[in-house]
């Protein structure tokens, strides 16, 4: 009901729109490789294509045996830390330790990532606007095969609902990990506490969902970029949905004390960004809502038949939001074709909750096996996006 509820109100309200402002973001583009060689080289190229001149791209190889094929730009600088870091955040810390030239925000992204040459100019119009921290439109760069786009269904659906809604609705939109930008003061601060927590644990599973929270209670708005479009690689195998939701599920349930005392916060000081963006947060995954909500069902079928309808109501009602949403997003077909092969997907996510407990003590990385070029990519998906032009000029 929530998702379906915040869609019809903000279509009662006005799409928020950019006021003309001086472009003077300097970005440190952040770019965190751990094990795999050759994954990034696409993603860097793609950012030197940028048609924005304020930046400077930082790589980091973590975890890679051997010297690396280094490419050389006056606009890249490459580390390959000894011993290795083994860990997101350490490689983080280190770039913005050692990173010369006084950058006024920082841009990170998954090796994976491609991004359009546009990609930093939208972003820096929000930060003209006053925004301190923006979050990209990130969507699935591969569609092709059956578990590719069945886990893009979930990052359009995502991407619309915890992103793009709030924003439009005056809250904030939730970071997606990668295509985000912060503010410099405000990210060295948050990887300074991170730093201090993977000393003392051994692992920081998900340093975006802590930084979201930090932001949001602190009075930030976090942006959604509609018109930065960042692709992020999705899962091509069974093997790798219960890595990947395993360390995923574990963020929600490690950050979900937080999210509750963000919605008393809020509540306390009649702040609607908090209430909105902790309810937002706060919610179940997927699987566990709709699993939850069936087991339910079937309970409530022995117990009372009006509890019943209303249980098996309100998943028709969830379910026709999940597919207005998808919609809304102008998700391709060749993704909504994957609706009918849910059920694979929830068996990986099922096995993802025995994962849980792994993940608190290791980082559960996900392997990447999709490497091509912005180019070849933007020609075949750029028709996609046909009505975010004018906000690329």
């Amino acid at each position: 009901m929530f998702p379906l509820l915040s869609t019809f109100i903000s279509f009662l309200g006005g799409k928020f729109k950019l006021k003309e402002a001086e472009l003077t973001a300097d970005f440190a583009c952040v770019i965190t490789v751990y094990k795999e060689k050759d994954i990034a080289w696409p993603l860097v190229r793609a950012l030197l294509a940028q048609d924005y001149r304020n930046y400077h791209i930082y790589l980091v190889a973590d975890g890679i045996e051997g010297e690396l094929d280094v490419m050389t730009h006056e606009k890249l600088t490459i580390y390959q830390p000894r011993p290795f870091l083994n860990s997101k955040v350490a490689s983080l810390g280190l770039v913005l330790k050692e990173m010369k030239t006084r950058h006024s925000h920082v841009v990170v992204f998954d090796p994976d990532n491609l991004v359009p040459s546009h990609f930093l100019r939208v972003i820096s119009k929000y930060h003209a606007n006053g925004f301190n921290a923006v979050q990209g439109k990130r969507i699935a760069k591969n569609i092709e095969g059956t578990y590719a786009s069945l886990d893009a269904l979930g990052e359009y659906y995502y991407d619309f609902a915890v992103r793009n809604l709030p924003f439009q609705l005056g809250s904030s939109s939730t970071i997606a990990g990668s295509g985000m930008s912060i503010e410099k003061n405000l990210y060295e601060e948050n990887i300074a506490k991170e730093l201090l927590i993977l000393e003392k644990k051994g692992v920081v599973v998900a340093e975006d969902k802590s930084l979201q929270s930090e932001l949001v209670d602190q009075g930030y708005i976090i942006a959604y970029a509609g018109a930065a479009i960042v692709f992020d690689e999705k899962i091509t195998g069974a093997e790798q949905i219960g890595r990947q939701r395993g360390r995923w599920l574990n963020s929600y349930f490690g950050q979900l004390p937080e999210n509750l005392k963000l919605i008393g916060k809020g509540l306390l000081k009649m702040d609607w960004n908090r209430v909105y963006f902790a309810m937002m947060t706060a919610m179940p995954p997927m699987v566990v809502l709709v699993g939850l909500s069936g087991l339910l069902a079937i309970i409530a079928l022995f117990i009372n038949w009006i509890y019943f309808f209303l249980l098996t109501g309100s998943l028709m009602l969830f379910a026709l939001a999940f597919l207005l949403l998808l919609l809304f997003n102008k998700t391709p077909m060749k993704v909504l074709q994957a609706i009918p092969k849910i059920p694979l997907f929830v068996l990986g996510q099922i096995s993802g909750m025995l994962n849980i407990r792994k993940a608190s003590k290791d980082f559960m990385a996900t392997s990447h096996n999709e490497i091509t070029e912005i180019d070849v990519l933007w020609k075949q998906r750029r028709h996609e996006f046909k009505h975010l032009e004018k906000d690329w000029e």
